[in-house]
């Protein structure tokens, strides 16, 4: 009997420092300091952001991929050329349903994507088939993150409960 309650401690023992050592990547949107959003991700995820653009009023979308720990630009896509919009970008530009996509980009952005929304930008991140609308007005950060599992645990049941 002695035994079996040093084997429960032992297990128990090894299950937190596995909790607490192993590290497993993370895709956080944090709006204004606070954790909107957490996702696990795997090498090579990929996500976008879509906006209406404010002077020309139509849709834009970015589409980001997840490697090495940094987030990096790979294709857009809009509507019209217009302000602000390079006329040769990435490796292949073509028109497709309406679209002009700018493929094969290759811009590393970081560990963090920082942006702003406006008032009728009407922003929203896409992320493995969900959506996420953002606040108008605010300020998110799209992190990307190595956490321990009970830190990530703890990030996804803080978000769900909000």
């Amino acid at each position: 009997m002695k035994w079996i309650g040093i084997i429960i401690v032992a297990v128990i023992l090894c299950l937190g420092i596995l909790l607490a050592v192993v590290k497993i990547p993370l895709l956080l949107i944090v709006e204004e300091g606070e954790t909107e959003s957490a996702f696990r991700y795997k090498e090579g995820a990929e996500f976008s952001i879509r906006w209406t653009h404010s002077v020309e009023k139509e849709d834009w979308e970015e589409m980001f991929v997840l490697e090495d720990g940094v987030i990096e630009l790979t294709a857009t896509r809009f509507k019209t050329f217009g302000a602000g919009v390079p006329n040769d970008a990435g490796e292949d530009t073509f028109i497709k349903d309406g679209w002009v996509y700018m493929t094969g980009i290759t811009q590393t952005i970081g560990k963090e994507l920082a942006l702003r929304t406006g008032r009728e930008t009407n922003h929203q991140v896409m992320y493995e088939q969900k959506q996420l609308d953002l606040k108008k007005n605010h300020s998110y950060r799209i992190k990307v993150v190595r956490s321990s599992i009970w830190n990530g645990i703890e990030t996804y049941i803080s978000v769900k409960l909000r």
